[in-house]
């Protein structure tokens, strides 16, 4: 697979996205992929160059001293590097995300998101960041402006999953921890003489307000173990100069510097323990560094971050922004030697969890998701494509909304607050028992022989033994009729459109072939989907067109609507799928009939994923319903 990598800066390893994204590049070209990459830095092989945005000189101080950049989106290099790619991952919702992928639309590349940018990374920064309407703000902004034209979006951990969740984000999203260079592994190495005798206390990340240094810089000078605590800080940022100044009275002056990659690997196996105080994080790969290479966390609480998820046991916790008690966990660690090894062995071991080449695999699995998504919603379109002129376009799949046989319809019905959908009158239900019968005998001696119906699959009905869903492409003025015959050994009933109802005589069949309306106004609707659905449960098949409308012999299935595959998310039911194709009959009959043959194929049965997003679930189940029946439709 070709895969374009998009973010605003690449080559300097000084932040936790940028170096998310090297590792991710240099762990899929190690998996056989060809990997390239749009950013600022440096011309090199694979990487196409775009200049850096132009910012006002205090505004460059400070988004530089947070360890990044924003690029400046080229047209041309643009193009010319979607063009390349088989798949675009966007890592960045800023402007040459955003340009980028606008381009990708244009041309038709399948895209991907993660989601790095926590708004209360900004809004800490401009002391906002406690402010829920200013943070809920962003995320909206980001949803609007970036977010909301991707079907997979990365999230690096459960919890900014869940922020997204409520915040509204419909798309995908896929839980997939960034993952840790093989590099960080359980290593102890003897101290230099000059820290010997000190306890090695270190925190990494940038120096910036959401982090909270300053809690840990506060709990140091409370500690009993103070004088013998060497601090080590490792990051750069707007803080340096404020952290310097609160952390004075120390008797061991804090290290703050960054640390190259060989750096920190050192580092860490001198240290003691790992302290992470932020009260906002996505995920904090640096901790999960840290207690990989065997040192216990001690972690900050806070709701606002993924990092808690981390820790073992309440040891490993304090309160978020308490440094009296951030404190007392120092203590106690430091003067456990015994259980802190004991611990060390057990967070290492835990820390394989979340061993970077098979969290670069699930990556590569939501690519690969994204890819099908894309073809499959290709083809809903092409089979589509007639219909534009007389459909309505939604979601880039067009759908009919009028029959192309029209029938009279001169009586009015409309569905009232008191309708029975399902009536329990014996005169009803037997009435309903004769037409069926009537109507089995008309496949059975006509419909058979004279449109050659063949049926195929009957064992996938028989696996369902409860209530289900069933579907079928609406091809034919009879298929109903086939369809019930099909269905006749179980209780079924028939969702049609209100005006069927209006139809003469034959509004009378239908109701005691089983056929129930679907209302056209909300209240009647929602009624209808209660009723419907204790049917459903009852152990009884509810069989829906999601075409909605009759085109008679049409090539292919068109596009679906959701009522059918929302019903069996609401409870819990399979989707039992059908397919009407033809078939050309050879010898006297192929010369003298003018249409097909028709087959009917029962397909297996589609059960609904778990997922708490009950939209993205009818999404999915729809579209995996969608994808078997055209496969089979066209095998």
């Amino acid at each position: 697979m070709k895969i374009l990598l998009v973010i605003d800066q690449y080559d300097r390893g000084n932040n936790g996205t940028t170096m998310t994204a090297q590792r991710l590049a240099h762990t899929l070209n190690a998996h056989g992929h060809e990997v390239r990459v749009v950013s600022t830095g440096n011309s090199g092989n694979g990487k196409y160059l775009v200049k850096e945005y132009f910012l006002p000189p205090i505004v460059h101080h400070i988004v530089t001293k947070q360890g990044m950049v924003f690029a400046k989106p080229d047209e041309e290099v643009l193009k010319e590097a979607i063009g390349w790619a088989d798949l675009v991952h966007f890592l960045l919702p800023f402007w040459l995300g955003i340009r980028g992928l606008h381009i990708a639309q244009e041309m038709g590349v399948p895209h991907t998101a993660a989601f790095h940018v926590q708004p209360e990374n900004i809004t800490y920064t401009l002391h906002l960041g406690r402010q829920k309407n200013v943070n809920a703000w962003l995320y909206r902004f980001f949803w609007d402006n970036f977010y909301k034209n991707f079907r997979h979006i990365h999230c690096p951990s459960t919890f900014i999953a869940e922020e997204l969740k409520a915040n509204h984000y419909t798309a995908k999203l896929h839980v997939i921890s960034n993952g840790v260079d093989p590099d960080f592994v359980y290593r102890k190495k003897k101290k230099s003489d000059k820290l010997k005798d000190k306890f090695i206390v270190l925190m990494i990340g940038r120096l910036s307000n959401e982090k909270r240094q300053d809690v840990l810089i506060d709990a140091i000078a409370k500690s009993r173990y103070e004088s013998r605590i060497q601090l080590v800080l490792a990051g750069q940022g707007l803080k340096y100069g404020s952290y310097r100044l609160r952390s004075r009275k120390l008797t061991n002056k804090p290290i703050m510097r960054f640390f190259s990659h060989e750096q920190l690997v050192n580092l860490l196996s001198e240290t003691d323990l790992y302290v992470h105080a932020a009260d906002a994080e996505i995920e904090a790969i640096s901790c999960i560094e840290a207690f990989s290479s065997g040192i216990v966390p001690v972690i900050a609480n806070s709701p606002k971050s993924a990092t808690p998820q981390f820790a073992l046991d309440e040891r490993s916790l304090f309160q978020a922004g308490s440094s009296d008690d951030l404190a007392a966990k120092i203590d106690y660690w430091l003067s456990e030697p015994a259980e802190r090894a004991r611990m060390e062995a057990e967070y290492s071991e835990h820390g394989k969890n979340f061993a970077l080449d098979g969290c670069v695999r699930q990556m590569e699995q939501m690519f690969e998701e994204e890819l099908r998504d894309f073809h499959r919603e290709n083809r809903r379109i092409e089979n589509c494509r007639k219909f534009t002129e007389e459909g309505k376009s939604r979601d880039g799949v067009v759908y009919e909304e009028k029959h192309l046989i029209k029938m009279w319809t001169p009586f009015r019905f409309k569905v009232r607050e008191n309708y029975n959908f399902f009536p329990a009158n014996p005169l009803f239900i037997l009435g309903g028992g004769l037409i069926r019968l009537i109507i089995y005998l008309l496949v059975a001696l006509i419909i058979k022989p004279i449109w050659g119906l063949k049926i195929e699959g009957k064992e996938n009905l028989k696996a369902i033994k409860g209530g289900a869903v069933t579907v079928c492409n609406h091809v034919h003025l009879l298929d109903c009729i086939m369809v019930s015959y099909v269905l006749r050994s179980r209780n079924v009933c028939f969702p049609t459109l209100e005006s069927n109802f209006r139809i003469p005589l034959i509004r009378h069949i239908i109701r005691l072939l089983g056929a129930i309306p679907i209302p056209e106004s909300k209240q009647g609707f929602k009624r209808f989907m209660e009723a419907t659905g204790k049917w459903v449960q009852n152990g009884n098949l509810l069989h829906y067109y999601p075409e909605v409308v009759l085109h008679p012999y049409y090539q292919g299935i068109r596009g679906f609507k959701r009522g059918a595959f929302l019903t069996a998310c609401e409870t819990g039911v399979p989707v039992l799928p059908m397919v009407i194709s033809y078939r050309q009959p050879g010898g006297l009959i192929g010369i003298l009939k003018r249409r097909p043959c028709l087959t009917l194929k029962i397909l297996p049965p589609v059960y609904p994923a778990e997922s708490a997003n009950k939209r993205q679930q009818t999404v999915e189940l729809m579209d995996t319903v969608y994808d078997r029946m055209n496969t089979a439709y066209w095998n």
